[in-house]
C-alpha cells in the first residue's frame, strides 16, 4: 500500500507540474539541468584557480543545501497555496481526513516522494551532465562521482531541515524558532573546526566518522519531524472577518485608475491581499535571497584574491529582480477560476495585480534598499540605486506578467519559458552589475551608461505592458 501511495504521489506531482506548464516544457527541464551540470564541470578548473580548491567545494555544498531548503520549502510551506489554487482537487496529502491512514504516515510518504522526485528530476540529470563534462576535462570520474554523492547528502540535509521546521511550524511559531536555533547551535558545535558538512569533511579527509555524521543528520531531522507530526483536529471556531464595506470604499478610492484597470477588480484583489496577510509573507520572502546574497558577498571577499564590494547600486539591481517574487505572491493569493463566470478578461486581472504591485507592495523593496544603503554607509548612492531598482523591477515584472500571466509560480518550470525569461532578464542585469562595480573609478561615465540602460529598459517595459492584452485576450481562467 505504501508503494502504491508513493507511486500515486509521484503521478500527482507530475500531473500538477504539467498542468502548470506545457508537458514539453516540463520534460525539457531536466535537459536544462543536465547542461548546467556539464558547464559546471567544464569550468571547474577556472573556478578552482580563482577561488581555491576547498572554498570552491564548500560553496558547492552550500548551494546543494540551499537547493534542498528551496525544494523543501516549496513542498512543505506551499501547501497553503495549493489548497487555495486547487481547492476543488483532492490531493493525496489530504487522505488522512477521509481514509484510515494517519497524518504522520501520509506526511512521511509525501516527504519521501519529494526526495525521489527531485532526485529523478534534477539531481540525476545534473550528475549525467557532470559525467559527460568529465570527458572534456582532466577530472577523475571516480572522484567526481564520490563528490557528487556527498553533494546529494547535503541536498538531503537541506530538504530534511525544511521537513523538520515545517513539523514545528504546524504547532506554533515559537516552537519553530526554538527548534531552528537548537539545530543551528548543535550543528555549529558538531562541525566546529571542520568543513561545513560531514560529507565534505569525509571527502577531503576520508575519515568514516564524518560520512556517518553526514548520513545521520538528515535521518535524525526526518525522524524528529515525522514523530512531531500530529493529527489535524479542526474543533476550534472559525473567526469571521468581514470586508463587505471595504469593497465599495476601495472601488471609490481606485476610481482614478480606470485608465490602467477595472476599479472593481483592483478593489477585490486589494481585499484579498489584506485578507490573506500576504504582505507580511512578501516581506520575509525577501530575507532569504538577500541573506544569501550577503553571504555570497562575504564568501567572494574571503575566497577571491581581489576585493569585490557590492554597493547600493548592485543591490538595487538584485532587489529589482526580486520583484518577480512579489508578483508571484500576488498570483498565489487565490484561485482565479471564478473570474470565468464574469464578463472580464485575463488581461484585466493581470493589470489589476500589476497595479497593486506598483502601488501597494512598493514599500517592501524600498525598505530593504534604505536599510542596505544605511548599513553600507552609501546614502549618496541611494537615489541612483532606487532608480535602478525601480527600472529593473518594472522591467522584470512587466515581462513576467506578459509571459506567464496568472501562473508565474508554475510557468517558469516550463524550460522554454524559463530560457526566454533568462535571456530577457540576465543580460541587462549583468551589464548593470559590472557598471555598479566600476562606479568609483569613472562615476560620470558609469552614470551616463546606467541612464541609457534604464531608458532602454523603460521603453521595453512599456512594450511588454502593451502586449499583455494581445497575448492574453483570448485565454481563459481555467
Amino acid at each position: 500500500m505504501n508503494r502504491l501511495i508513493l507511486f500515486r504521489m509521484l503521478q500527482e506531482e507530475i500531473r500538477l507540474n504539467t498542468s502548470f506548464a506545457s508537458g514539453k516544457g516540463f520534460y525539457s527541464f531536466p535537459l536544462l539541468v543536465l547542461i548546467t551540470g556539464l558547464l559546471a564541470v567544464i569550468f571547474t578548473e577556472v573556478m578552482i584557480n580563482d577561488m581555491g580548491y576547498r572554498d570552491y567545494l564548500e560553496i558547492l555544498h552550500i548551494t546543494a543545501i540551499f537547493y534542498g531548503l528551496f525544494a523543501g520549502s516549496l513542498a512543505f510551506f506551499g501547501n497553503e497555496f495549493l489548497e487555495r489554487i486547487f481547492g476543488y482537487f483532492g490531493l493525496i496529502l489530504g487522505l488522512s481526513s477521509t481514509q484510515p491512514i494517519t497524518q504522520r504516515k501520509i506526511t512521511f510518504l509525501y516527504f519521501s516522494k519529494e526526495i525521489i522526485f527531485y532526485t529523478l528530476f534534477t539531481m540525476i540529470p545534473a550528475l549525467l551532465g557532470a559525467i559527460i563534462g568529465s570527458y572534456f576535462t582532466n577530472i577523475n570520474i571516480i572522484n567526481m562521482l564520490t563528490f557528487s554523492f556527498t553533494l546529494y547528502i547535503s541536498f538531503c540535509m537541506g530538504i530534511s531541515f525544511s521537513y523538520y521546521i515545517s513539523s514545528f511550524y504546524r504547532t506554533s511559531m515559537t516552537q519553530t524558532v526554538i527548534s531552528a536555533i537548537v539545530f543551528v547551535c548543535l550543528y555549529s558545535l558538531l562541525f566546529r573546526g571542520s568543513e561545513i558538512t560531514g560529507g565534505l569533511e569525509w571527502y577531503l579527509e576520508r575519515e568514516i566518522k564524518w560520512l556517518i555524521s553526514g548520513f545521520a543528520i538528515p535521518l535524525i531531522l526526518s525522524f524528529i519531524a515525522t514523530i512531531n507530526i500530529k493529527e489535524h483536529n479542526s474543533t476550534s471556531s472559525i473567526n469571521i472577518i468581514g470586508y463587505k464595506n471595504r469593497f465599495e470604499e476601495y472601488c471609490q478610492k481606485y476610481s482614478w485608475a480606470k485608465v490602467v484597470g477595472v476599479p472593481g477588480i483592483i478593489a477585490k484583489e486589494r481585499i484579498d491581499l489584506e485578507r490573506s496577510k500576504t504582505g507580511t509573507k512578501m516581506f520575509f520572502s525577501f530575507l532569504f535571497p538577500l541573506g544569501f546574497l550577503t553571504f555570497m558577498n562575504w564568501f567572494l571577499d574571503k575566497g577571491l584574491p581581489i576585493q569585490i564590494d557590492f554597493n547600493t547600486i548592485f543591490y538595487g539591481v538584485m532587489i529589482g529582480f526580486f520583484g518577480t517574487m512579489l508578483y508571484s505572491w500576488l498570483n498565489s493569493i487565490d484561485t482565479p477560476h471564478f473570474y470565468a463566470t464574469l464578463p472580464i478578461q485575463v488581461s484585466d486581472v493581470i493589470r489589476a495585480r500589476l497595479f497593486l504591485f506598483g502601488t501597494i507592495t512598493w514599500w517592501i523593496p524600498l525598505v530593504f534598499m534604505a536599510i542596505i544603503s544605511y548599513m553600507s554607509d552609501e546614502l549618496s548612492l541611494l537615489p541612483i540605486g532606487l532608480i535602478v531598482m525601480i527600472t529593473v523591477g518594472i522591467y522584470i515584472v512587466n515581462y513576467t506578467a506578459m509571459s506567464t500571466g496568472l501562473k508565474t509560480n508554475s510557468a517558469l518550470f516550463d524550460a522554454f519559458v524559463f530560457i526566454k525569461f533568462f535571456l530577457i532578464s540576465v543580460p541587462p542585469m549583468i551589464a548593470m552589475t559590472i557598471l555598479s562595480l566600476a562606479i568609483n573609478h569613472r562615476p560620470s561615465t558609469i552614470l551616463v551608461a546606467l541612464s541609457v540602460i534604464c531608458g532602454i529598459l523603460s521603453l521595453l517595459s512599456l512594450t511588454f505592458y502593451k502586449r499583455i492584452d494581445s497575448k492574453w485576450l483570448n485565454e481563459s481562467f481555467d
